[in-house]
């Protein structure tokens, strides 16, 4: 199937990974976070000073003891940090230095579709997936009635797939076999982008493959599944990373645990950006250092949209695949809209900076205008891809009216699905935060 995305924004910004590796050495220190699994309420199992090896539980999910979050190295609990309430906000592991970084086990081949499961549960494999609707882990009960693994990335400066995905190809198509199990042999969706070196994905036997052209957010799944597998209350589908897909095909195929992972450093603050080989929880303090325009720069995990900022110690989320560092903004600037402005971007060509298709921008976090009340305006429906109403769905979630929103077709999209609609706002609405907090509650309503 062949789909054209018409509606979206591409945002060229300076500081693109090239194809190289960068040296990054793992550090001593990791640091596991429960708040990269979305709603997930930690119950802990570990106490510091305890050691772990790989696949050791650190803490489970007090909704479902089976969703297990597991050691990604071997080494020594070092410190557990709460934060307000006593909340468990990060687990510091002390590596072994001279520990291997994989993990062999030894179990019978899976047969069924619930023998992957318990396997995946039982050895932290389980949260390489993730559930529309809400963006979390699924439960290991559900049944859903797709699997979707993106192919392309179309986000700001996002890393190649190809790139990532070297060495990986046999765990990849391993994995497929996994999944289709596990999932009681729901249609497996390879979406790819028209036109990329797709050689590795085209190969796969026993899947569907679709090819997407078009601006961002043609590479998000949330754009993906809503023009092909749509979905519905009550309906679940799976999505994952091809990383990940890997990571549990190595497990099945090798018997080997390993939470390894090839990321980019990425953003106009960076000096020097390139691909690197890392661990889920690493430090990446060494990384930066040195190779920032700026000391206090903004780390974010994920893309310029959508990601995280990263307040302490800089790590790589587990689901995420790209660092991007840009610089502070705040700054009061003389002339600044009277000025031609040659090298700023803006939606509307207000600068002559659209002269130029093909430049650039070194963007920064200036808002460039104030936070004011919703305004009507149809700039929404030019970057959001979906046939639905985002201006109406917003105003929905911002007032939080969850008739309005599941009419308005709420079950089909996510918070990063409104990245775009949040960066050429002209009210400055933090519609990502508004649409979180809005899928949230409707979570809790059902």
């Amino acid at each position: 199937m062949h789909i054209t995305i018409n509606k979206g924004l591409d945002l060229r910004l300076a500081g693109a990974a090239p194809d190289v590796r960068l040296d990054f050495v793992l550090p001593e220190t990791f640091h596991i976070r429960p708040s990269d699994f979305r709603w997930l309420k930690p119950k802990l199992l570990v106490q510091a000073g305890d050691r772990v090896d790989i696949g050791s539980p650190l803490f489970h999910d007090k909704a479902d003891e089976r969703v297990v979050i597991v050691s990604p190295i071997a080494g020594t609990v070092q410190e557990i940090v709460r934060g307000e309430k006593r909340v468990i906000e990060e687990i510091t592991i002390a590596r072994d230095v001279d520990a291997p970084t994989e993990r062999a086990f030894h179990f019978d081949p899976p047969t069924t579709g619930d023998d992957v499961r318990k396997l995946l549960l039982q050895n932290g494999l389980w949260p390489c997936l993730q559930q529309r609707p809400y963006s979390t882990i699924p439960n290991p009960d559900s049944k859903p009635k797709s699997v979707f693994v993106s192919c392309f990335d179309s986000n700001p400066l996002a890393p190649d797939i190809n790139v990532l995905m070297r060495g990986k190809e046999e765990d990849f198509r391993y994995g497929l076999k996994m999944l289709q199990l596990a999932s009681d042999q729901a249609p497996i969706h390879l979406c790819m982008k028209e036109g990329a070196d797709n050689q590795l994905f085209e190969s796969v036997e026993n899947v569907q493959k679709h090819y997407f052209s078009g601006p961002h957010p043609a590479g998000n799944v949330g754009t993906q599944i809503h023009h092909i597998d749509p979905i519905d209350k009550g309906e679940t589908v799976w999505f994952l990373d091809p990383q990940e897909v890997a990571r549990i095909g190595q497990f099945f195929s090798r018997h080997i645990l390993q939470f390894d992972k090839t990321a980019a450093l990425t953003g106009p603050a960076v000096k020097s950006a390139g691909y690197f080989n890392t661990i889920y929880g690493a430090d990446l303090s060494a990384l930066l250092a040195g190779n920032l325009t700026q000391e206090d720069a903004r780390v974010i995990s994920g893309s310029v949209l959508s990601g995280s900022k990263i307040e302490n110690s800089p790590t790589l989320a587990f689901h995420d695949r790209q660092i991007t560092v840009i610089e502070e903004g705040g700054q009061r600037e003389i002339l600044g809209w009277l000025l031609p402005g040659l090298k700023k971007w803006s939606l509307s060509h207000t600068f002559l900076a659209w002269l130029s298709p093909k430049r650039t921008y070194k963007v920064n976090t200036s808002l460039h205008g104030g936070r004011r009340t919703v305004m009507m305006t149809d700039v929404y429906d030019k970057v959001f891809p979906f046939d639905l109403m985002p201006l109406q769905l917003l105003k929905a979630c911002e007032i939080k009216d969850i008739e309005q929103m599941e009419a308005l077709g709420i079950y089909e999209v996510d918070s990063e699905d409104f990245a775009l609609c949040e960066l050429v706002c002209p009210s400055k609405k933090e519609w990502q935060q508004i649409v979180y907090e809005a899928i949230t509650e409707l979570s809790l309503n059902n």
